[in-house]
């Protein structure tokens, strides 16, 4: 679930155990990868079973609920950030899965609010698109860096 969608931001004490049993269960932690895309054979189990070993490591429930409170300063920045993507239309690419339950589906598109020329890629992914499209994402990344560079007149090595 995206952080906009839970109660607790207000009532952390509240709302603690049901964060901790959602944001570092198997399931969770699988969907955090899988989100809603109907073909789950494509993605390695080993990525959610890492990540959900290493979320129940010692001292990681802590970590993760005061990383997952901490969210709502980004959100408090958010006016600032936009203000000066606004004001300074620096060269923007989104690369988002379709598949993310984590964020609106929406939330891609809307960078082009505040810079007009965002490049946006949205996959047929999950919230971690690497998971499934590690070369698609690499080629997107190689081309965006290739024509910024050209345009600012640095080079880039590969």
């Amino acid at each position: 679930m995206g952080f906009e969608r839970w109660p607790h931001p207000a009532d952390r004490p509240a709302h603690e155990e049901g964060l901790r049993k959602n944001l570092l269960s198997l399931a969770a932690t699988k969907t955090r990868h899988i989100g809603d895309d109907p073909r789950a054979e494509l993605y390695d189990p080993d990525l959610w079973a890492d990540e959900f070993a290493f979320l129940n490591s010692p001292g990681q429930a802590q970590i993760q609920s005061d990383l997952f409170y901490d969210y709502r300063t980004n959100v408090d920045a958010y006016p600032i950030w936009q203000a000066w993507m606004q004001k300074t239309q620096p060269p923007v690419l989104v690369i988002w899965g379709k598949h993310d339950l984590s964020f609106d589906p929406g939330e891609p598109e809307r960078y082009r609010k505040d810079v007009p020329n965002a490049e946006v890629h949205v996959l047929d992914a999950g919230h971690f698109a690497l998971d499934t499209k590690p070369d698609e994402i690499a080629e997107i990344v190689r081309q965006f860096i290739s024509v910024h560079t050209r345009e600012t007149q640095f080079s880039v090595t590969r």
